[in-house]
């Protein structure tokens, strides 16, 4: 009887069955999986309450899992709670956050139901939609319109930016970028032993354009080393150049998070308002064809965006795979390696609005990507670094810096439809990108050749005769049979040895709507769309992904610019 009173009187007070814990005070130190690898946090928990979550070790990439950690660790202290969204794009660190926060709580002896709850209110959508130049997208070609274009030009005529991005980060496919920014006529190559021009880069970029906008190919030649040297000016680190064309950061890291947060410190400075988790939907046309805004969905709603000039810069289509179905069916069924913002937006808001759209088949797919078992990463830098590909017979069979959309197609051909790397420790120590991508686990490692090629499953004989072949093209640096001529780095001769298994993936698309010299958006019949211009991977263009991204936003700012001076 006692019993049964004793649980009523609870019962009456709210209380049966769920005690709260009290939570220990103090600081934890946890660890959980992050993209990179292992990522420790120090979590502070006082009065039933999460304090603050800091990063104490991690190697999460900077601008993307960096700033994802950052962004969830300050919406869990907001809310009090770990039933937070991951970051689109970010979701493996985001997930790391949750993790550590709640081995923490348990270290303190409950979960996250003890933490006191908060009440948050949600802000109000924006209520000043108006603007002169409206920028679609921020990544590498919504950055570059602010490098020399419509936030200086503009300003100059007292009008206004915006630039909005669909996901919780600014970056896109360019934060992604692990090699090279392409280009002919910069001040540092000019300034080499043997100079590479505008000229020798559109020789480049002719050999694969198959004839098609070469007017346009030419253009993002001749732009692309002024470029160079405007991104050098501001602070960007493409002081080595490889391999005649391509400009790195000088210790070999990755581009993109060397080039993005120099581009965003731009943005930052000239005061641009920049709106996250705004994604645009359609166009807003008038009666007379021309565009004057466009229609976006957040979190928040929905609401429409007015403007001068729309500079549509949202990216290519790699990571859509019903329109990698339907525009280059080649790849479909293939992971990607681009942003998971890379869905075509762009190209189909200006397609119903009338823009005409080519070369739709024509990509430029990731040659080497490895499945690290939570999404395909690009192994484009090994390759760059010195590495040889052969096959499951342990068998060179295409020349590893050939061009891109034909050596994938060489891969898919081979047994199983995938290849391997094979380099050794001084390709590792080429560049500081390798080291990273070791630290990650991302390689297979071995003494010597013959249990590297037991560990990776191919012929351990016919591996060594390739490497000694190998060899001979090292000594003379001519290679008879597959003629690669660049990046020959490492004779692979030197201990531990290493490799990996690569497939192709779906990267960057050229195809996209059709552009004049202006990047003004065009009709199938030549016609200008009056208000709507076009950058990056939205724009038909045939070259190399960030070189593209950037030139292309810059030309299109200040060509939007003139448009609203002129006013």
């Amino acid at each position: 009887m006692r019993k049964l009173f004793t649980i009523g009187f609870l019962a009456v007070l709210g209380l049966a069955g769920s005690v709260q814990a009290a939570l220990q005070d103090g600081t934890y130190e946890v660890s959980a999986k992050g993209n990179n690898g292992p990522v420790v946090f120090s979590v502070e928990i006082q009065g039933q309450a999460i304090k603050s979550i800091k990063v104490v070790r991690g190697e999460e990439t900077p601008g993307l899992g960096v700033e994802a950690i950052a962004m969830i660790s300050k919406e869990i202290i907001a809310r009090q709670t770990t039933a937070v969204d991951a970051v689109s794009g970010a979701t493996n660190s985001s997930r790391a956050v949750t993790a550590a926060v709640e081995a923490a709580l348990q270290k303190a002896g409950g979960t996250a139901a003890d933490l006191k709850k908060t009440h948050q209110t949600d802000a109000a959508l924006p209520t000043n939609n108006s603007t002169d130049v409206l920028v679609v997208g921020a990544g590498g070609a919504g950055l570059g319109v602010f490098l020399r274009g419509a936030a200086i030009a503009a300003r100059k005529a007292g009008a206004k930016v915006l630039l909005i991005e669909k996901l919780p980060l600014v970056g896109g496919t360019t934060l992604l970028a692990s090699t090279a920014f392409n280009a002919g006529g910069s001040k540092v190559q000019m300034s080499s032993a043997k100079p590479y021009t505008a000229a020798d880069y559109y020789a480049k970029l002719e050999k694969g354009a198959r004839g098609q906008e070469l007017a346009n190919v030419k253009q993002l030649a001749d732009l692309s080393g002024p470029t160079a040297d405007w991104l050098i000016g501001m602070g960007a680190d493409l002081s080595r150049v490889i391999n005649g064309s391509q400009h790195t950061p000088k210790d070999g890291g990755a581009l993109g998070t060397s080039l993005v947060p120099v581009m965003k410190a731009r943005v930052d400075a000239l005061g641009i308002e920049t709106r996250t988790d705004t994604k645009a939907t359609d166009l807003i046309v008038g009666t007379d064809g021309r565009v004057s805004g466009v229609r976006v969905t957040t979190p928040k709603g929905s609401y429409e965006i007015h403007a001068k000039a729309v500079i549509l810069a949202a990216g290519g289509f790699a990571s859509n795979p019903d329109l990698v179905k339907r525009f280059s069916p080649q790849w479909a069924g293939y992971p990607s390696t681009a942003s998971v913002g890379a869905t075509g937006d762009g190209i189909i808001m200006a397609e119903k609005a009338g823009a005409a759209l080519s070369q739709m088949e024509l990509t430029g797919p990731q040659t080497v990507s490895y499945d690290t078992g939570h999404g395909a990463v690009s192994l484009t830098n090994v390759r760059y670094n010195g590495a040889i590909l052969v096959n499951q017979e342990g068998k060179r069979f295409a020349n590893e810096l050939g061009q891109t959309a034909a050596l994938a197609s060489a891969i898919t051909k081979q047994t199983g439809g995938a290849a391997y790397l094979i380099f050794d420790q001084k390709a590792v120590d080429h560049a500081s990108l390798m080291q990273a991508y070791k630290a990650r686990g991302y390689f297979v490692e071995a003494p010597n050749l013959t249990d590297l090629a037991a560990k990776l499953g191919i012929n351990p004989q016919a591996l060594g005769a390739t490497v000694r072949e190998w060899h001979t093209v090292y000594d003379t640096k001519q290679d008879p049979v597959f003629g690669r001529k660049d990046s020959i780095f490492t004779r692979i001769d030197t201990a531990p040895y290493y490799g990996q298994k690569i497939s192709p993936a779906s990267q960057t698309t050229y195809g996209g709507v059709m552009r004049d010299a202006k990047c003004r958006a065009v009709r199938a019949d030549g016609s200008v769309i009056p208000g709507l211009y076009v950058a990056g991977e939205t724009a038909s263009q045939f070259g190399s992904g960030v070189t593209i991204a950037v030139v292309l936003g810059r030309l299109a700012g200040t060509e939007a610019a003139k448009e609203v001076e002129a006013k």
